[in-house]
């Protein structure tokens, strides 16, 4: 009877040859190239939305805290002696008195900014569970405290206290172009001011901007969110001797200003060391800014200048 086993081939399973394995790790390695930048881009568009979902909702936060202060913006002041955790004299940040409105801490933070420890802020602050820096800044004004914005101009009481008092919503023009809030890099008593807001960046071109190259998140007074483009650069007597603001002029003249017309000086309690003049329109300082500062040089060296992409 004919057997039908296989007969013996007298060879051993071939293996793979190195050529063969450097080319699937090239191959590998190619692939790897491709995605990980697509997936790190993904992780950071995920990160910029949770960001805007944040600033949204302290836009409404704010909201219900001026239906229920007589449609005035929160006020801020200094401290007046040893702070406790009850808030008996402290110095004020822009979101304390929001807190009834928020209820979760973890809202004033932004997925993209995680510097900072509880000991940054005073006792109350400590004690209402603050952990990082907030990545989000009030709308103090353009410049320095000079006012503009949502506040006034910063003064002193004879007993040496600071304050700043709020605005009323009817002194506001044009309340659906201006900011209340947005990204910063600011530290307490946290603004979103031009000479600001680069505060604790340490960036020299626009590229390194939080959320995909300069897109910044801001809630405006009506109460609407958006993602607006910004850009940056060196400013004499700013904070950190940065600066930030939109790109588009046309944008940055109505979101600082309540009334765009309103001359704001250099002057108050706390005189700024920019080279903004003093007798400019508040609507006219960001216009200012980009007629005079030019190009920074290479690396982003220089003074008064703008950051390349």
């Amino acid at each position: 009877m004919r057997s039908f086993a296989h007969p013996r081939s007298g060879r051993s399973p071939r293996g793979f040859t190195l050529i063969e394995l450097l080319v699937v790790i090239a191959i590998i390695a190619i692939l790897a190239a491709i995605l990980f930048p697509v997936f790190a881009q993904a992780r950071a568009k995920a990160r910029g939305i949770a960001c805007l979902s944040n600033v949204k909702q302290l836009g409404n936060a704010f909201q219900m805290y001026t239906q229920d202060y007589d449609e005035t913006s929160p006020s801020m002041w200094g401290g007046s002696g040893t702070c406790q955790p009850s808030g008996a004299g402290c110095s004020h940040e822009w979101w304390f008195g929001l807190m009834p409105y928020i209820k979760n801490v973890d809202m004033l933070y932004c997925p993209e900014r995680n510097d900072g420890v509880p000991g940054n802020y005073n006792a109350y602050g400590q004690a209402l569970g603050i952990r990082r820096y907030s990545g989000y800044g009030y709308n103090w004004g353009p410049i320095g405290w000079r006012g503009g914005g949502l506040m006034g101009t910063q003064l002193r009481t004879p007993a040496g206290q600071t304050f700043i008092v709020g605005k009323s919503l009817a002194e506001i023009q044009f309340p659906s172009q201006m900011f209340a809030f947005g990204d910063t890099y600011d530290t307490p008593r946290m603004t979103i001011g031009i000479g600001f807001a680069a505060d604790t960046w340490g960036g020299v071109s626009n590229g390194q901007l939080r959320h995909t190259s300069g897109v910044f998140n801001y809630a405006f007074v009506d109460g609407h969110a958006k993602a607006i483009p910004v850009r940056a650069g060196r400013m004499n007597g700013a904070f950190n001797g940065k600066f930030i603001m939109p790109k588009n002029p046309d944008v940055a003249s109505f979101a600082f200003c309540a009334n765009p017309s309103e001359v704001i000086m250099n002057g108050g309690a706390s005189p700024d060391g920019t080279p903004v003049p003093s007798n400019l329109q508040c609507g006219q300082i960001a216009g200012w800014i980009s007629a005079n500062f030019r190009p920074c040089g290479a690396g982003g060296a220089g003074s008064n200048c703008f950051f390349a992409d």
